[in-house]
C-alpha cells in the first residue's frame, strides 16, 4: 500500500490518545494522567504545522506511483509534459509528486483554505519544467504558495496587482483568474504565475544572464507577444516590471512566436535554462 501522507497516520493515535485523555479527565475528578495530554497536543501541532516537510521527507524516500488520471489531465493541458519520455518522464513525475507535497498552497478569501487538486498541479508544473536541469526543483525556500481569486493589495504593496514573489519569506502570490487565463488563452493572456516563478528562480540560481541581458527589450517584448510595457503594466497591475523576466516568460509560454520572431534570442535563452548544477551529483 502505497502511503501519500505519513503524517496524518502519526496524528490518527496522537488523536485517539488526546481524546482519551481528555474523556477521562472529564469522567474522572482528579485522573492522574490529565497532565500528559498536553504531550499528544504537542505533537499533533507539530505535525500540522510541518506536514509538508514531513511528508516532502517520507515520499522521497518511499516515493508512490504517479496518479494516471493527474498524467492525462496534464499531457492535455502541458505540452512541455507531453512531449516527455522515459527516464526525463519519470524525473518529472516524481519531481511534481514531491514539490506537491512539500510545499504549502492556499486559496486566500476570508479565509484559507486548500486549492482544488488540479490547480494545485498545474501551478507545481511550472517550477518542475522550469528547474529540470538543476538538483535544487523546490527553488530554494519557496514554500508558500498563496492564490487571490482575483487581483489583491499585499502590505508591501498596497494596490491591486496578479503577482507577487518574496524570496525572503518563501511566498508566491497569484490571482487564479489570471493564472486560469493564460493557461486557458496563452496566445491572448499573459501568464503570471510564469513571470513569479522565474523571477524566484533568477534571484535564487543567481545564473549568469550577461548572454541574454541584451535581449531584454520593450520592442524585442512587443515582438512576441503583442505587449507593450504600459500595457502590461495594466494588465499586472504593477508599478514596474523588469523587461527581462517577462522576456523569460514568454519563451517559456509562447516557444513558436518566440522562435520565428527572434530565432538567436530563443537559441541563447534555450541555452541558458539548459545550464545545470555542475558541482552537484544526485538527480531526483
Amino acid at each position: 500500500m502505497s502511503i501519500h501522507s505519513i503524517t496524518y497516520i502519526l496524528m490518527a493515535p496522537l488523536g485517539l490518545l488526546l481524546i482519551y485523555l481528555g474523556y477521562q479527565s472529564f469522567m474522572t475528578p482528579n485522573y492522574p494522567y490529565s497532565i500528559y495530554a498536553g504531550i499528544p497536543l504537542v505533537g499533533l501541532m507539530v505535525l500540522y504545522l510541518f506536514r509538508p516537510q514531513i511528508d516532502y521527507w517520507w515520499l522521497s524516500k518511499y516515493p508512490v506511483k504517479f496518479d494516471e488520471k493527474l498524467g492525462e489531465f496534464l499531457r492535455e493541458r502541458n505540452p512541455f509534459y507531453a512531449s516527455l519520455t522515459g527516464e526525463e518522464k519519470t524525473k518529472f513525475e516524481n519531481r511534481l509528486s514531491l514539490y506537491m507535497e512539500g510545499r504549502d498552497f492556499k486559496a486566500v478569501g476570508r479565509e484559507q483554505r486548500d486549492i482544488p487538486y488540479d490547480f494545485k498541479a498545474m501551478i507545481s508544473a511550472i517550477p518542475i519544467e522550469l528547474t529540470m536541469n538543476k538538483e535544487d526543483f523546490l527553488l530554494g525556500d519557496m514554500d508558500r504558495i498563496f492564490v487571490y481569486k482575483h487581483p489583491f493589495p499585499t502590505p508591501g504593496k498596497p494596490y491591486l496587482h496578479t503577482m507577487e514573489t518574496h524570496v525572503t519569506d518563501g511566498v508566491i502570490i497569484l490571482s487564479l483568474e489570471h493564472f486560469s487565463a493564460a493557461e486557458k488563452n496563452p496566445e491572448e493572456h499573459y501568464n503570471v504565475a510564469w513571470h513569479a516563478y522565474i523571477e524566484a528562480y533568477l534571484l535564487i540560481f543567481k545564473d549568469d544572464t550577461s548572454k541574454i541581458d541584451h535581449y531584454a527589450s520593450w520592442d524585442n517584448i512587443q515582438a512576441i507577444g503583442g505587449f507593450d510595457e504600459a500595457g502590461l503594466l495594466k494588465y499586472t497591475g504593477e508599478k514596474a516590471l523588469d523587461p527581462l523576466i517577462v522576456l523569460l516568460t514568454l519563451f517559456k509560454t509562447r516557444p513558436t512566436s518566440f522562435k520565428e520572431n527572434l530565432p538567436a534570442a530563443y537559441a541563447d535563452i534555450k541555452s541558458f535554462f539548459e545550464q545545470s548544477d555542475k558541482k552537484l551529483k544526485v538527480t531526483v
